[in-house]
C-alpha cells in the first residue's frame, strides 16, 4: 500500500468526483482517514456533499425502484430493491420463468441466471439449509445475477459459478417442470436442487453477500469483475471485513493485488510463528550443544573431587 501516497489519494478522489462516483470518492476519503492523510478541506467538503446528494431520499427511492424492477443495482438502495425483489420471490420468479421456458422450448437459456434463481426459490421455500445462513446467500444470488446481467462478471468467475450451478441444479429435471419451479412447488424444487452438492455454491454466494454487507454494492461488483474464482472471493470477503469502506478504492487501485493486502498480513503472521518456532528450536539445540561440550569437563571435575576426597581420607587415617 506504499503507492497510496497523499498525491495519489487526492488525485483519485478528485477523479471520482469528476466521474460523479460519490461512493468511490467516499471510499478514497476513508482510505485517507485510515492512513492519516490530510486532504484539502474543500475536497473533503465536496466529497461529503456528493455523498449526501447520492443518498438523498429522492435518489434512494429512484435507485431502489430501478433495482426492484430490473434487478440491476448500482448502489446500496438499488441493491436493497433488487434483494427485496428476490426475497419477495418476484425477481427469482421473473428470471426462473423466463430462462426456464427458454430451456423447456430448446432455446438458448442463461444457465447461471436460471440456476441461481432456482437456488433462490429453493431458499425462499426453505427446502434446504445453507452454509452461514440463508440471508448472505440470498444476497449473493441477487448480486451475482446483477453482475451477470450488467456484464460485470469476469469470464473466470462466470465459469466457476456456472460450474457450481451445474453441480447444484439438475437442468434435465428442470426442463420438465419449469412452471412448477416458478410456482414454488417444494417437491419440484427438491427434485432439481441437489442439496448435497449446493454447499460450494452456497459458500461462494455467502462470500459475495459478506462483501456487500461490509464494503458495499459497488465494491462487490468490482470484485466480481476481477475475481478469478472461489479462492479470490474468499480473499475479498476477508479484505472487506478488514478494510470496510476502503475496499472499493483498494480494488480500483490495486485490482487483484488488493487481495494480497490481507494475504500478506496472514503470511506475515505465519512467518512470524515459524520464526518463533525456529528460534526456540535453535535455542534448544544450542543449549544441548553446550551441555554436550561441558559434560566431559563436569565429569573430570567430579573425578578429581572424588580422588581428592579419597586422598584426604587416606592421610587422615
Amino acid at each position: 500500500m506504499d503507492q497510496l501516497d497523499p498525491v495519489v489519494v487526492q488525485r483519485e478522489t478528485e477523479a471520482a468526483l469528476a466521474a460523479k462516483d460519490a461512493d468511490l470518492a467516499a471510499s478514497w476519503l476513508a482510505v485517507a482517514e485510515a492512513r492519516r492523510i490530510l486532504l484539502p478541506d474543500d475536497l473533503t467538503t465536496r466529497v461529503r456533499a456528493a455523498e449526501a446528494a447520492a443518498h438523498s431520499t429522492y435518489a434512494q427511492m429512484r435507485s431502489f425502484g430501478a433495482g426492484f424492477l430490473t434487478g440491476q443495482p448500482e448502489d446500496l438502495p438499488g441493491f436493497a430493491g433488487a434483494a427485496l425483489g428476490d426475497f419477495m420471490v418476484w425477481g427469482d420468479i421473473r428470471d426462473a420463468s423466463r430462462e426456464g421456458w427458454n430451456l423447456a422450448r430448446g432455446e438458448e437459456a442463461d444457465e447461471l441466471i436460471l440456476g441461481l434463481s432456482t437456488v433462490g426459490l429453493a431458499l425462499t421455500a426453505g427446502t434446504y439449509a445453507t452454509v452461514g445462513g440463508g440471508a448472505p446467500v440470498k444476497a449473493g444470488v441477487s448480486l451475482v445475477k446483477a453482475a451477470r446481467r450488467g456484464g460485470r462478471l469476469s469470464a473466470a468467475m462466470g465459469a466457476t459459478l456456472t460450474r457450481a450451478v451445474r453441480e447444484s441444479v439438475d437442468f434435465a429435471a428442470l426442463r420438465r417442470v419449469p412452471d412448477r419451479i416458478a410456482a414454488l412447488d417444494g417437491a419440484a424444487l427438491k427434485s432439481v436442487v441437489r442439496t448435497d452438492k449446493v454447499r460450494d455454491l452456497g459458500r461462494l454466494l455467502a462470500d459475495a453477500g459478506t462483501i456487500e454487507a461490509k464494503a458495499g454494492t459497488k465494491a462487490t461488483m468490482e470484485g466480481l469483475r476481477i475475481a478469478d474464482g472461489s479462492a479470490d472471493m474468499g480473499r475479498m470477503a476477508r479484505l472487506a471485513e478488514a478494510k470496510g469502506p476502503q475496499t472499493l478504492a483498494l480494488l480500483k487501485s490495486f485490482g487483484r493485488g488488493a487481495f494480497a493486502i490481507t494475504g500478506a498480513f496472514l503470511s506475515l503472521i505465519w512467518w512470524g510463528m515459524g520464526a518463533t518456532l525456529w528460534l526456540l528450536g535453535a535455542i534448544w539445540t544450542f543449549n544441548a550443544l553446550v551441555v554436550a561440550l561441558l559434560r566431559p569437563l563436569w565429569r573430570r571435575k567430579r573425578r578429581r573431587r572424588v580422588a581428592v576426597g579419597r586422598l584426604t581420607a587416606v592421610h587422615s587415617g
